[in-house]
């Protein structure tokens, strides 16, 4: 049995009441938004979030799981999450793309002294 805090009313019990469900109907109740796991045997909650769904909320992944809750990730995607933040970024040299404008006019270089004694 899974003891569990109801999140709606359900069969006259009025929300945050906590009920015992067996797997199949807690799984059913969860999918409807019905219920949550009170807690785990550790007596942590069991319904935060992976570790991809806490780095995507901006969190750093070596505080993961959360204070309070239950780890839903497997160490190794603890651990790739964690080496990926730490990682350096990745920098790659970006050159403007060229452009072929036939109407624009040649573009002249002022300083060059070359270009101003050739129109004389």
């Amino acid at each position: 049995m899974i003891t569990a805090i109801l999140l709606k009313p359900l069969d006259g019990f009025p929300e945050g009441s906590e009920r015992e469900f067996d797997k199949v109907d807690f799984d059913y109740l969860v999918g409807m938004r019905a219920v949550r796991a009170v807690t785990d045997g550790d007596g942590l909650r069991t319904d935060g979030p992976t570790v991809a769904e806490y780095v995507a909320a901006g969190y750093r992944a070596e505080n993961y799981p959360p204070q309070g809750y239950a780890s839903r990730s497997t160490p190794d995607e603890i651990t790739a999450a964690v080496s990926s933040q730490n990682a350096p970024p990745q920098t790659a040299a970006k050159a403007a793309p060229a452009v072929s404008n036939k109407a624009a006019p040649p573009v002249a270089n002022k300083a060059d002294p070359a270009s101003s004694s050739s129109k004389g």
